[in-house]
Formats: C-alpha cells, sequence, structure tokens
C-alpha cells in the first residue's frame, strides 16, 4: 500500500511552532554565554557544533524531529511527504508562503540546489554519509521536490533532513570560491531568526525574523556572547552579563543548585566524551595498546570529579538512550596492572633510563593536543597523565586557541585529543569512523577497518528496525575489541538560565536551540 504522509498547515501551530506576534508582548533580549564561535554559518561547509546549533536558527529543514520521546516527523519547509510503493522515490510538496530574508520564495529549486551542491565531490560537506543512498533530487515545479534513491532504505525522511539554502544567492559560486563568500558570514535564511551582526571572537546578534512563515519568536533579541574562560562566563551568568550559560560545566553546578533565581535546563545532549588516538601514528596501530590506555583511565573517577555525576561510563559510541544502544557491553575495568600486561604482550616491555616503554628502539610517547581554556579537557589530560607516566607512557600537552584547534584535527596533524561527539537520533558513525569519510576530510583519527565498514554500510540500507538494531549492536561489539577511541563517559547537558530573563525556556535531547524561538522573557525584562 502506498505510504503518504500529509499534515495540515493547521498541525504546525498545533505542534508549536507558531510563536506569537510581535504584539503579544514578546520582545527584548536574551544573551547567550558560549565558549567558541562558529567556524561558519554555512551548512555546506562548516564543521563545529556551535554553526550545527546556530544553522537551526537561520535555516529551514524540510522536516524535523518533533519532541521526545515520540520524535514525531514534524512538517518544516514541507507540506506533506509521500513515499513510492518500492520505496525509491520520495516526493515533497512545500509550503507556498516561505521566503529568504530578502523576500525572495524559497522553491523546490533551493532544494534541489542545496543537495546538488551537498553532493558535489569538490565540497566538503560534513554530512555526505546521510545522502550518499540518493541518486537524484529534481524539481519538477516551485512546490514539488522528488528525491529518487538507488535503493530502499531504513528511513528515507531522515536522509532529506537537511537545512535548505538560497540559490539566487550561491548558485553562481564555484566550490573553490565557496570558503570565501561573504555569505559565510552574513547568511541570509528563512527561519525564525535572521543574523545582524557577527564580531569575531566576541558576539553573534540574531533578530527574530519578521518573516518567517512559521511564526514569530518570542525573544526580539538574540545575542550569543563569545568567552572561551569558563570561570569567567560563570561570572557573567551570576552577574546578570548573560542570561543562559551554554553548556555549563558540571561541576559549577552545586554552586547553583538549589538557588531560586536560576533554573536549569538538563536532559542527554546525546554526546559521548572519548580520546581520541592518530592512528595514523605507529604507536597506537595495535589494538592491545588502545585497550591498555582505556584499561590504565580512570573514568569514573573522571565522571564524578570532573563531572560532578551528570555523565555516565559508557563502552561504546552510542548514547545510553539510543534504541541501537548495546547495553550488554561493559566497559574494560580500570585495571593499570592488566594494562601494562597489554603493553607487555603489544612488545612494549623495555624500559629506557627514564622508565620510559620502549619497542624497537621506539619510545612510547606522544603528546595531547586540546583546546585553550577548556578546563575538563585539560583536567582529563592532566589526570590521565599521571596514570600513563605510572605506566611508561611519556605524555606532553599542547593548547591551541578553538580554530587553530580545527584546523589541527582536520589535518589530522596531532597524536591525541580529548574530544566529544554527538549522536543523532539516526544513528550514523560514518563521518567519525568510516573509512571513505578519511579522504572526505573527516573520521579526525583516520580509523580503518572492513568489518565496521561494511557493517555502517548494511545497518543503513536495512529496512526492518529489529534486523537493523541487530548491526549496530554487533558494530559495537567489534568496535569493543577493537577500541578505536578511548570513550570516557556519556554526557549529560546542563544550561542554567537566570529566572529574572526567562520565563519559560523549553528544551530537550534534540538540543538548547532547537526551540528557542519558543523561549518566553520574564516580565520586566527588558
Amino acid at each position: 500500500m502506498r505510504a503518504t504522509l500529509a499534515f495540515l498547515l493547521a498541525a504546525v501551530v498545533l505542534m508549536g511552532l507558531s510563536c506569537g506576534s510581535p504584539g503579544n508582548g514578546a520582545g527584548r533580549t536574551l544573551v547567550w554565554g558560549m565558549g567558541y564561535q562558529p567556524d561558519l554559518l554555512n551548512p555546506l561547509l562548516s564543521t563545529s557544533s556551535q554553526a550545527t546549533e546556530m544553522a537551526d536558527l537561520l535555516f529551514l529543514k524540510l522536516t524535523d524531529f518533533g519532541p521526545p520521546p515520540e520524535l514525531a516527523d514534524r512538517p518544516m519547509l514541507a507540506e506533506s511527504w509521500e513515499l513510492s510503493d518500492d520505496g525509491l522515490v520520495l516526493t515533497y510538496t512545500l509550503r507556498e508562503d516561505v521566503v529568504w530574508e530578502d523576500g525572495v520564495p524559497t522553491t523546490a529549486d533551493d532544494v534541489k540546489f542545496t543537495f546538488d551542491r551537498m553532493a558535489d565531490p569538490d565540497i566538503p560537506y560534513r554530512d555526505k554519509g546521510q545522502i550518499r543512498h540518493i541518486e537524484s533530487c529534481d524539481a519538477p515545479d516551485p512546490r514539488t521536490v522528488r528525491f529518487r534513491f538507488r535503493k530502499a532504505v531504513a528511513e528515507p525522511v531522515n536522509d532529506t533532513r537537511f537545512h535548505v539554502l538560497p540559490a539566487h544567492l550561491l548558485s553562481g559560486a564555484t566550490a573553490a570560491a565557496l570558503p570565501s563568500l561573504p555569505f559565510n558570514r552574513a547568511p541570509v535564511g528563512n527561519a525564525f531568526w535572521r543574523l545582524r551582526e557577527w564580531v569575531a571572537e566576541d558576539r553573534l546578534v540574531f533578530d527574530a525574523s519578521e518573516t518567517c512563515a512559521l511564526g514569530r519568536a518570542g525573544f526580539d533579541r538574540l545575542v550569543f556572547r563569545i568567552i572561551p574562560e569558563e570561570t569567567t562566563l560563570r561570572t557573567e551568568l551570576e552577574t546578570g552579563g548573560v542570561h543562559v550559560y551554554h553548556r555549563m560545566p558540571s561541576r559549577f553546578f552545586q554552586a547553583l543548585e538549589g538557588r531560586a533565581e536560576y533554573g536549569f535546563g538538563r536532559f542527554s545532549d546525546r554526546t559521548y566524551t572519548y580520546i581520541g588516538w592518530n592512528h595514523r601514528a605507529a604507536l597506537f596501530a595495535d589494538p592491545r595498546v588502545r585497550r591498555a590506555l582505556t584499561m590504565v583511565t580512570d573514568r569514573q573517577t573522571i565522571v564524578d570529579a570532573f563531572r560532578v555525576g551528570f555523565g555516565q561510563v559508557i563502552a561504546t559510541t552510542i548514547y545510553p538512550e539510543h534504541w541501537a544502544f548495546h547495553p550488554g557491553i561493559e566497559p574494560y575495568p580500570f585495571d593499570p596492572a592488566a594494562a601494562g600486561r597489554l603493553l607487555d604482550e603489544a612488545g612494549w616491555s623495555e624500559r629506557d633510563s627514564k622508565g620510559i616503554r620502549m619497542k624497537d628502539g621506539q619510545r612510547f610517547e606522544f603528546t595531547f593536543t586540546l583546546i585553550s581554556g577548556n578546563e575538563i579537557s585539560e583536567e582529563i589530560a592532566t589526570m590521565v597523565q599521571a596514570d600513563y607516566q605510572e605506566l611508561g607512557i611519556g605524555v606532553d600537552t599542547e593548547f591551541f586557541e578553538w580554530t587553530v584547534y580545527l584546523e589541527k584535527i582536520y589535518a589530522k596533524d596531532f597524536d591525541a585529543t580529548v574530544l566529544a561527539s554527538r549522536t543523532d537520533f539516526v544513528f550514523d558513525p560514518e563521518d567519525n569512523f568510516h573509512t571513505r569519510a578519511i579522504a572526505g576530510g573527516h573520521n579526525s583519527i583516520s580509523f580503518s577497518h572492513p568489518v565496521t565498514d561494511s557493517l555502517m554500510d548494511r545497518a543503513r540500507v536495512t529496512q526492518d528496525r529489529e534486523e537493523t538494531k541487530r548491526i549496530w549492536r554487533e558494530f559495537q561489539e567489534v568496535m569493543h575489541r577493537l577500541e578505536p577511541v578511548s570513550v570516557l563517559y556519556a554526557g549529560e547537558a546542563n544550561y542554567p538560565y537566570r529566572r529574572d530573563r526567562v520565563a519559560e525556556a523549553p528544551m530537550d535531547s534534540r538540543g538548547a536551540l532547537v526551540e528557542v524561538h519558543r523561549w518566553r522573557p520574564a516580565g520586566g525584562a527588558s
């Protein structure tokens, strides 16, 4: 039977997308404190988590996830959609009232343009794995978009859930010219907010859009202050310089907990924090070495001491609330003695005059590449550095400001680093772990294995949920044996906000900014 999903426009209002009008008393300015600025605000090129979150402020997708736990498909730019009987053609009908901030209508040509650029091999779009099963995108008329798939996939709507960009502003640029376009720092969108100002390393200012077809935001202005030093950012929250602390380190929580002037957004942030080992380095080529490094890392102490319990030690690269999470895999124990035996088995049994392990004349020593001002990654590296040195491993640290750090990670110019990765509701680890992602500028640790590659490929085209779960669990089992990274913990987000500025702050595991257009100012806020 033909699968048809149609939604009345009224459903948008019922789902809470309509956010009032300028005359409803909503207004004022909401100030967020954020540690780092985005790299770019062009989803074709941006790679930072800050850019991914801010893209939701500016650009509509065809559909998005509704609130958890149902996560039902929610219409955005699309009004309805239909999947053919053979599962190969997905057709969208677009709303006809969506316009870009410059007044030009958003049409099917914009969707096709965006897809074609995403698929362009000369453009380093970070989620190419998401669209690899789509053969083509056609726009037979301004309101109709048709995706043709190479094969039937498990969840085709998810494969087409991307931010749509304005063809009339970007289509004239070559792939080589894209990175230098003014649009990347001064984008024109069609969603709830428009960028007013971006002062590098200082602030980004967004105004509520007066043209968004899905409604108007509750605040008039949204300001992101860039404050890399975490203690300074906390002080700004307490003194009123910022109203929301974006992803506050959990060690600050106890100082604010129970104080009536603060509200808290706490939810699974779908992340796992890990130590990434560069597989291009011969030191980390042996799985026994990587397992040893995990076993000499006291992950529970990291959660207790540095996260104040805001986290859970896990063994895999899927957050525990995900349906594909494998609960039967136990994390490797904290066991320095066993770790030492593994290193001996791997041939690192000799010691030099300083007690550093050696193999074939090579000393076991490496450098942690870290972000300047990121206290938790520095604390983690400092703690494990002492543990590693007791085991006969030499460790140094180097710190770089955010943009330089990103350049080194993308260039794979590092030995080891502390990273966090957010898992989508649709689990697809290709960008982090698939061999083909290495050449595409992703998979920063350069991990490659034919078995895990095959499992990732199979899971993406398996249409039965239970069979997909079985494949993902096998994937986790293999990854646990290979231990390409040392997973430290699954994280829980904490977003404190000032109640004298914010009356309503809906947020959940989709992200803190997904519903920021529905936030409401407290009475008297200005």
